[in-house]
């Protein structure tokens, strides 16, 4: 198995000569996530090296170290601000008490034109773990929001809103690598707006046993 290398902070560089204030941290942090987050879109989580986010973030490398334990550590940071961004907008853009099929739909529409408003950043939040450490793989933002999507349809499985012979934990693990899979195909075939939308509503529509509202009529 073959670990990532993280990079000690150099010898002989020291940190800054008086503690900083919680406030001046905290901006520092900031300007160095917006470096890293600009590098891992546009180089890639192995092309980046710390000391290029120092450099870009306008500190000194040895700073770096003082926000972050190692280049992995950055990048969990910079995935985590993603998700949170992402959901924020979803959130934030959703009407309350939808109905499951408007529901879904309107996640899946607000997912990809926030996607489509931040070009790579969703890409490169979702790198694949075994990418970075090694390990087994799995992107940690897509099993977290396959747990969200999975306890949304348990809920719904509960209140009879959604087919009760489907396993909600393990179809909600599935929605974001549908989701994500069917956006890359439509980008690479220049489909139009809503084509990838469509098609995926009318498979989970079928699937999960959802009323579309044309149907209620």
């Amino acid at each position: 198995m073959t670990n990532v290398t993280t990079t000690a902070a150099p010898v002989g560089e020291t940190a800054d000569p008086a503690p900083r204030k919680p406030q001046q941290r905290g901006d520092t942090r900031a300007r160095l996530l917006a470096a890293a987050q600009e590098l891992f879109v546009s180089k890639g989580f192995h092309a980046t090296r710390p000391q290029d986010i120092s450099r870009a973030a306008g500190v000194g490398h040895g700073t770096f170290y003082l926000h972050f334990k190692d280049k992995q550590a950055c990048f969990l940071a910079f995935a985590e601000e993603a998700a949170e961004a992402l959901e924020t907008y979803v959130d934030s853009h959703s009407a309350d008490d939808l109905q499951p099929y408007d529901a879904i739909r309107e996640s899946i529409r607000l997912t990809y034109a926030f996607s489509q408003a931040h070009p790579g950043l969703l890409a490169a939040a979702l790198t694949d773990m075994s990418v970075i450490d090694g390990g087994e793989g799995g992107s940690i933002l897509m099993g977290r929001w396959g747990i969200q999507w999975g306890e949304r349809l348990a809920e719904w499985q509960a209140d009879g809103k959604v087919s009760p012979d489907i396993d909600a934990a393990y179809i909600g693990y599935a929605i974001p690598g549908m989701i994500r899979q069917t956006g890359e195909l439509a980008a690479q075939k220049e489909a139009l707006e809503n084509e990838p939308l469509d098609a995926l509503m009318a498979f989970l529509a079928a699937g999960l046993g959802l009323t579309r509202p044309e149907e209620t009529h």
